[in-house]
């Protein structure tokens, strides 16, 4: 154990000697991450801000048929009607961005109107729009002028306007808002997990192997009195700290986003609620559900990158493995796919969805332990792996 720490120790200073970890262990997710997350924060908002505030040229198709609706349409400040548009060119124009929609109203609209019958109208518009904000727009002049029409009914015929709600159902959600958080929050913190960890479990792992083999240095290391198993178990244990690490950062500077960033654009009532959710049970379950997956990055990067020739070819061995681990990120995001006895035996599937569990305050410890479980013992396969191609003279040092 006492050299297997001395291992570890001469790895770590040697990582900390290299400015490009310290910039992606530290720089790059405590100043890096969250200056751009808050930046596409406030260019979103600012562009939902824009979107809401300019005002939308439309043409009204057919509007002698429907003066009522012209009237509220004309009454909106943020419409403007553009004259002169015919039904033929109206879409094309639309196409073209030289108009942003259309209301195209038929011949028989206001006599169906009379006849207390329902007309009908057409709104053209294009869904990629900014924010949508068109479809919007005309929808609820619309509906403003069909509840004008409606209250006109009831009044000239004397009706009760409960009569048109025969049933008025109340929908009661008994989930609580940490559930809600636990599914929304809980699906997006996978996501840095897998990020940070793996790729600071790749570049200070390729650099602990293929990096040493490149630059003749790992012979000093085998020569030594350690033994091939305690030399891995060296590399592999700082690889693992530094994959922790990487992750505990990118969780601080969301808080620090949350906090200092766009925390006055959250209604203090909400703010209240997010904090006391991330109470310290919490954070602590989720800082294990970082031991496990650090170790099984740590251990599957060390047993791939040791059988490179370069560092350089390290890396390309690495792409597959960064291409897989997003899969089950991804099924941890789609409705109906829970923690299970099952999906907990899925590597990272497993932490994706307890993530979501421990936020949501609805984790199972059976289903938990399964995952730590299936975890470590992949790690403990891809470490034994290791040792393995670690004991072999071709894999060391072939050309």
């Amino acid at each position: 154990m006492g050299r297997t720490l001395t291992i570890a120790k001469k790895e770590m200073k040697d990582t900390l000697r290299d400015r490009r970890t310290l910039l992606l262990l530290l720089v790059f997710p405590l100043v890096v991450f969250p200056s751009l997350a808050l930046l596409v924060f406030r260019f979103t908002q600012r562009q939902a801000e824009n979107a809401e505030a300019e005002r939308v040229e439309i043409a009204l198709i057919g509007d002698e048929y429907a003066p009522g609706l012209r009237q509220v349409v004309a009454a909106d400040s943020q419409i403007v009607i553009v004259p002169g548009v015919s039904s033929e060119d109206v879409r094309n124009l639309i196409l073209e961005d030289s108009l942003d929609g259309a209301i195209i109203v038929p011949q028989d609209f206001q006599d169906r109107i009379d006849a207390d019958a329902q007309a009908t109208t057409m709104i053209l518009f294009r869904s990629s729009g900014a924010f949508n904000v068109t479809q919007g727009r005309l929808r609820d002049a619309v509906a403003t002028y069909d509840q004008q029409i409606v209250s006109g009914r009831i009044d000239r015929l004397d009706l009760d306007p409960d009569l048109f709600d025969a049933i008025d159902t109340q929908g009661v959600d008994l989930a609580t808002l940490q559930e809600v958080m636990g599914q929304t929050v809980g699906g997006f913190l996978p996501y840095l997990f897998v990020i940070f960890m793996l790729t600071a479990a790749m570049n200070v792992g390729t650099d602990m192997s293929a990096g040493e083999k490149e630059r003749g240095t790992l012979e000093t290391l085998l020569s030594s009195p350690a033994t091939r198993f305690e030399i891995v178990v060296g590399k592999f244990l700082v690889i693992s700290f530094v994959a922790i690490t990487s992750a505990v950062a990118s969780l601080v500077s969301i808080a620090l986003v949350v906090r200092f960033g766009i925390g006055d654009d959250i209604p203090a009532e909400l703010m209240d609620v997010v904090w006391s959710v991330l109470n310290v049970k919490v954070i602590a379950m989720l800082a294990t559900l970082l031991v496990p997956l650090a170790a099984f990055f740590s251990s599957a990067v060390l047993a791939i990158a040791i059988m490179a020739k370069s560092f350089r070819e390290a890396q390309s061995s690495l792409m597959p493995l960064m291409m897989v681990v997003f899969v089950p990120v991804i099924l941890g995001l789609l409705p109906g796919i829970e923690l299970n006895a099952r999906t907990a035996l899925v590597p990272i599937l497993n932490v994706s969805l307890a993530t979501k569990d421990v936020i949501s305050g609805t984790i199972d410890p059976v289903h938990l332990a399964i995952s730590y479980a299936s975890l470590f013992l992949l790690a403990g396969l891809s470490l034994w792996f290791c040792v393995m191609w670690f004991s072999r003279e071709e894999t060391l040092f072939r050309n």
